[in-house]
C-alpha cells in the first residue's frame, strides 16, 4: 500500500492532523454544495461525500477514527450556515456517511492498481462501487424525504441515488489518480500522453469551445456536444488530466441545468426529469475516463515492450539493440558541441570457468553484481550496455582521456572486490579487463571507437588480465590481434 502521508508529522501528532485536515476538507466542499444550490432545494452538486471517500482511499492514514470524526465535525459545522435544526442535520449527516462508509468498505477490497484506476476494468469497478454507495445513500434519502420534505419515498431514493452517483463518478477519479507530491515536478508526464506542444492544447481548446456551444444552442442534445472533444482529450492526455476535464464537464453542466443557464427542454418538466439528466451526464463523463484508462494501459504495455526490446533481461543494462542507437545519438550531440568522448569495452576474466565450476546460477549472480558495481561508479549521463555474454560497453560523454582512465580504474578495483556465493556457499570472485579509446573532437565514428576499444581490451587480456589498456594514438585501426583472447 502506498504511504503518502507527510513524513515529518510524528505519529503522536498525526491524529490531530487527520482530524483538522478532514474537517477542513469536508467543511469546504460542503460549503461549495450549499452556496451553489438553488433556493429552498437540496444541492444539485454536493462534492463533500466524494471528497471524503476519495481522501480516505488515497491517503490511508487519514482513515483513522480521528479522520472519520473530522468528517462528522465538518458536516456539522457546514450545517451552521444553513441554520437547519438538529434533527434535520443529524438525518442528512447520516445519509452522507452511509454512502461514504459503503464505498470505503467496498473499495478497500480492491488492490492498489484498481484503486488508482490503472487498468481498464478499474473503471467498471469504480462504477459498480459508486452505484452501491449511492444506493446506500438513496435508501437513507428514501426515509428522509417524507420526514423532512413531505415528498415521496421513491423520489427521495431517486434524487439521492442520482446525485451521489454523479458526484462520485465525477470527483473520485480525480482524487484516486492524484499524483504524489514527489512526482509533481514531472507535471508534463502527469498530464500528457504525447509530447507537449501547441498542438497538444487543441483537444483542451476544442473541449472549451464545445462547452460554450452547449450554452449557446438550446435543446436536449446540447449536453452531448462535448463528447467528441472529451474523447480527443482522453487519447491525448493522462487519466488524471482526463478525470479533471470530466469533473469540469459534470460540474458545469449540472450547475448550468439547475440554475437555468442551460435549457434542454421547453416543455413542462416532471419531478423526475433531473434524475435522467444526471445519469446521462454521469455516463457521458464515464466514456472519456474509460478511453483514458485503456490508453494508459496500452501505453504502459508499449513502454514495457520497448524496455524489454532494448534492455538485457538478466542485468537490466541496455542490450546491443538499445546501446547502439543511444550511443550514436549521444555521439552526434558531442560532435556538434566539439566535446571529448571515451568508449570502453569490458570483459569479465575467465568467466567460462565460473559457469563450469560453480554453475550458471552463480554466473548469473556475478553478472548482476558486476552490473550493479558498474552503475555505482558511472556518472549520470554515462551509457552502459551488455554487448553479449560477459562483454559490456561503456560510453563516457564529455570525458578527457585521463578522467576516463581514472573512472575505469576505480571500476576495475571495485569489480575485483566483488564476491558472490554459489549454490553450496562457496565464494565466487571475478576480475575485469578493460580497453578504452578516446577522441577529443571532430567526426566521431562509433564503429571505429568500439573497434579501437576492443583492440585495447585484447591487449589487457594478453598482458595478464585484470587491467586497463588504452588505444594508442597512431595505432592502425585495422590491426588484427594475433589470436583470439580467452575469456
Amino acid at each position: 500500500m502506498e504511504e503518502t502521508s507527510h513524513p515529518r508529522i510524528s505519529s503522536t501528532l498525526y491524529p490531530l492532523f487527520a482530524l483538522l485536515c478532514v474537517t477542513t476538507l469536508v467543511l469546504l466542499f460542503s460549503l461549495i454544495g450549499i452556496f451553489t444550490r438553488p433556493p429552498n432545494l437540496l444541492a444539485a452538486f454536493w462534492p463533500a461525500n466524494a471528497v471524503l471517500l476519495g481522501v480516505m482511499l488515497r491517503y490511508p492514514r487519514l482513515s483513522s477514527p480521528s479522520g472519520w470524526l473530522g468528517g462528522v465535525i465538518g458536516y456539522l459545522l457546514a450545517s451552521l450556515f444553513t441554520q437547519d435544526e438538529a434533527f434535520k442535520t443529524a438525518l442528512l449527516t447520516l445519509g452522507n456517511l452511509a454512502g461514504v462508509s459503503v464505498g470505503y468498505l467496498l473499495f478497500r477490497r480492491l488492490d492498489l492498481e484498481d484503486r488508482r484506476l490503472r487498468r481498464p476494468m478499474s473503471i467498471v469497478f469504480l462504477l459498480l462501487i459508486a452505484m452501491a454507495a449511492s444506493l446506500a445513500a438513496g435508501l437513507v434519502g428514501a426515509l428522509i424525504n417524507p420526514l423532512l420534505f413531505q415528498g415521496s419515498i421513491l423520489y427521495g431514493l431517486g434524487f439521492w441515488f442520482a446525485s451521489e452517483l454523479v458526484n462520485y463518478m465525477a470527483i473520485l477519479p480525480v482524487i484516486l489518480t492524484l499524483p504524489s507530491p514527489g512526482s509533481l515536478s514531472q507535471w508534463r508526464t502527469l498530464l500528457f500522453q504525447t509530447p507537449v506542444s501547441w498542438a497538444s492544447l487543441l483537444p483542451l481548446l476544442s473541449f472549451l469551445f464545445s462547452l460554450l456551444l452547449s450554452l449557446l444552442i438550446a435543446g436536449p442534445g446540447s449536453i452531448a456536444f462535448p463528447v467528441p472533444a472529451l474523447l480527443w482529450c482522453a487519447v491525448s492526455y493522462s487519466v488524471f488530466a482526463t478525470s479533471l476535464l470530466s469533473l469540469c464537464f459534470s460540474t458545469l453542466t449540472l450547475l448550468a441545468l439547475s440554475n437555468g443557464f442551460l435549457v434542454i427542454s421547453h416543455d413542462a418538466q416532471t419531478q423526475y426529469w433531473m434524475f435522467s439528466v444526471r445519469i446521462g451526464v454521469m455516463l457521458i463523463a464515464l466514456t472519456p475516463l474509460t478511453a483514458a484508462s485503456i490508453m494508459a494501459a496500452r501505453n504502459s504495455l508499449l513502454r514495457r515492450m520497448e524496455h524489454l526490446a532494448h534492455h538485457d533481461h538478466l542485468t537490466g543494462a541496455l542490450n546491443r539493440a538499445g546501446f547502439w542507437p543511444a550511443a550514436q545519438l549521444m555521439l552526434d550531440r558531442l560532435e556538434q558541441h566539439k566535446l571529448p568522448v571515451a568508449v570502453c569495452m569490458l570483459d569479465l576474466d575467465n568467466f567460462k570457468r565460473i559457469n563450469d565450476n560453480h554453475g550458471h546460477e552463480a554466473g548469473d549472480s556475478m553478472l548482476r553484481a558486476f552490473t550493479a558495481a558498474v552503475r555505482q561508479h558511472l556518472r549520470q549521463g554515462d551509457l552502459f550496455g551488455r554487448m553479449g555474454g560477459e562483454e559490456f560497453a561503456v560510453l563516457l560523454p564529455n570525458t578527457a582521456r585521463q578522467q576516463a582512465l581514472d573512472i575505469v580504474e576505480r571500476l576495475r578495483e571495485a569489480v575485483a572486490r566483488l564476491g558472490v556465493q554459489d549454490g553450496v556457499g562457496n565464494p565466487v570472485r571475478v576480475t575485469v579487463s578493460i580497453g578504452i579509446a578516446c577522441q577529443r573532437q571532430g567526426h566521431v565514428n562509433l564503429d571505429r571507437l568500439l573497434s579501437q576499444a576492443d583492440k585495447a581490451l585484447y591487449r589487457a587480456k594478453h598482458n595478464g588480465r585484470n587491467r586497463v589498456e588504452q588505444h594508442q594514438e597512431g595505432e592502425p585501426d585495422n590491426a588484427s590481434p594475433p589470436h583470439p583472447y580467452e575469456h
